[in-house]
């Protein structure tokens, strides 16, 4: 039972870091506030993301902090060191 329980959780934490994703930031979403923003980051050798840089967001002060803070816990397969690595994200209020 004790192998299959560690089992469980090993899968279930698999899962749950495979999923690299921004969600809309709650203040943002509260306020109605739509935008984009312009991210570089880095992928170390240990398959976490570092150096993560605001190249460009409108309006400022909105998602840069929401957005640093979401993709500083994304993960990565280990051994794909990437630099420079370069997303847009485009929040779209209702």
């Amino acid at each position: 039972m004790r192998k299959f329980i560690t089992a469980l959780l090993f899968i279930f934490s698999t899962v749950v870091h495979a999923e690299n994703k921004i969600t809309y930031p709650k203040r943002a979403e509260m306020l109605r506030i739509g935008g984009e923003i312009n991210v570089l980051y880095d992928i170390s050798r240990e398959g976490k993301t570092e150096n993560i840089r605001i190249i460009r967001v409108n309006p400022k002060y909105v998602f840069d902090r929401d957005v640093k803070r979401q993709i500083a816990t994304w993960n990565y397969p280990k051994n794909d060191q990437q630099k420079d690595v370069a997303l847009r994200v485009v929040f779209k209020a209702n």
